[in-house]
């Protein structure tokens, strides 16, 4: 029996630990690793490398046991999935 090959929309798909490249947003250019895929919501989890802490999203923690005074968590962006491309694919797109 012949062997199955994956289809090219398939092949394509962005999955965890991919590197992608971002083409829209406000990391725009931005090169990274997708650490989770949000399915529910299309979107992605992207750690960018080199992301300071002050671009990173900010999100504030209420009151509670582990945290009395509350707090601020950084956290990694999450990106559309339409705006994001693997790495591979966009390289080989640019002819490099």
């Amino acid at each position: 029996m012949a062997e199955k090959t994956q289809g090219k929309k398939k092949q394509n798909r962005v999955r965890r630990d991919d590197k992608v490249r971002i083409l829209a947003g406000e990391h725009r250019d931005s090169e990274g690793k997708v650490t989770r895929v949000l399915a529910e919501n299309d979107r992605v989890e992207v750690e960018i490398e080199g992301l300071a802490e002050d671009d990173m999203i900010v999100k504030h923690q209420k009151r509670s046991t582990e945290f009395p005074n509350g707090t601020r968590m950084h956290l990694n962006p999450t990106i559309h999935i339409s705006n994001v491309m693997k790495l591979d694919r966009w390289n080989a797109r640019r002819g490099s």
